[in-house]
């Protein structure tokens, strides 16, 4: 982004598909230790531009880059992300997009390219922990790991390792496909609400350079090691309210086990329940509800017990981290996670696997924007809120003005 602040020369530019990018490139290189390469190319290209042509003189006018050719498992992965599409669009939905995938001539492409680097490395995990030498030290990533735990199961049980598992394959790429668009997705919604608020950007940054001392004192960035050890509660307030507010993940859904009653409804054993992180209690004032239809474990359960913090129903809707913070018993301000609803994650045991992965990722991801960058506002028709619904809940425009800090 850097590159692209100098050439854009104070104007705003999309940034959907450099967040697009570094998000996958993250991802992979923690599920199977490789990466696209596409950030890469991306880089070599604007390194050789010296100005943008045809860049307007006005600053509402947003800047325009070129786009280099991207590798082709890039163009595979965001093919197969995409095309979830056509299952939630079509009456057949799964039966669909399965016959997709092995009929459309650009989803079988994309399929065998996918399938070729999940195979490859893989492989390469097998030659490394085959090897006796190897030990914990040498695991990198999540593939590694599955690999490690695979051998040194197989070794105790006194059975062959199970080489190549279609439920291995399927968690790896399923680590990919979850993680590159719902942590994509909360980054774009992020750089919305912290571009719109500018105090709060103003006092995110101060309490990443008073936490990060050392780093701010010699112009450097901090510390990968402290930014993942480091907790600052204002960076986790921020953080959680850009989770409540930009609903990446709109809902979450369970099937119903047995016939239930739901404050005084009926649902039938099979009924699929989709449990909205929007709306009322959520993102709007609560709807009144006879307590008397409620279930016996939860008319026990006061709003105290329930929820820690005090929060006024009128100001749901409104961007504001603090009311994630109180103060402890020695009167320290921590972060507390119970202060209001919150299941952008979901819970209990099908709850989101990589729920530490993406909040590491994300609090990285913004300690480093906010402490390179300041945000600065955007022309109101390029920071319009409207968004779109596919598998995750995305903003249609991205669009940044950022103003780099020397670090």
């Amino acid at each position: 982004m850097r590159m692209k602040a100098t050439l854009a020369q104070g104007h705003a530019f999309d940034a959907t598909s450099d967040v697009d990018e570094v998000m996958l490139d993250s991802i992979l290189a923690v599920t199977y230790g490789t990466s696209t390469g596409v950030t890469k190319v991306q880089l070599e290209m604007l390194s050789k531009l010296s100005d943008l042509p045809g860049a307007s003189s006005t600053k509402e006018n947003a800047a325009v880059f070129p786009v280099a050719d991207r590798p082709p498992i890039y163009d595979a992965i965001a093919e197969l992300a995409a095309s979830t599409e056509i299952g939630m669009k079509s009456p057949l939905g799964g039966l669909h997009h399965k016959w997709a995938l092995k009929c459309y001539p650009a989803l079988r492409k994309a399929v065998k390219l996918k399938d070729s680097m999940i195979t490859e490395t893989l492989h390469t995990a097998w030659q490394k922990f085959n090897n006796p030498q190897t030990s914990d030290d040498d695991i990198k990533s999540a593939c590694d790991l599955i690999v490690a735990r695979e051998v040194s199961l197989a070794k105790k049980q006194g059975r062959p390792p199970e080489h190549d598992s279609p439920v291995v394959r399927d968690e790896l790429y399923g680590f990919i496909q979850a993680g590159f668009d719902t942590s994509g997705g909360t980054v774009k919604w992020g750089l919305k609400y912290l571009t719109k608020h500018q105090d709060v950007q103003r006092k995110l940054r101060a309490s990443l350079r008073a936490a990060h001392k050392g780093a701010a004192a010699k112009g450097e960035l901090p510390a990968a090691i402290d930014v993942a050890r480091m907790r600052i509660p204002y960076l986790d307030a921020v953080l959680e309210e850009i989770l409540r507010l930009g609903i990446t993940a709109a809902a979450t859904a369970r099937v119903t086990t047995q016939d239930v009653e739901v404050l005084g409804y009926h649902i039938p054993e099979g009924t699929d329940v989709f449990m909205m992180c929007s709306g009322p209690s959520m993102t709007a004032p609560p709807m009144h509800v006879d307590e008397n239809k409620r279930s016996q474990s939860s008319r026990l359960l006061s709003a105290e017990e329930r929820w820690t913090g005090d929060w006024d129903p009128e100001t749901l809707a409104e961007f504001n981290p603090d009311r994630w913070l109180r103060k402890n018993d020695q009167g320290d301000i921590e972060f507390d996670s119970k202060s209001g609803p919150m299941q952008t994650f979901g819970g209990g045991l099908r709850g989101c696997f990589g729920r530490k992965l993406a909040m590491l990722g994300l609090r990285t991801i913004f300690t480093l924007i906010i402490w390179s960058f300041e945000l600065l506002p955007i022309p109101e028709d390029l920071g319009t809120w409207a968004a779109e619904d596919l598998m995750t809940h995305q903003p249609q425009q991205t669009y940044v003005r950022l103003r780099a800090f020397d670090t």
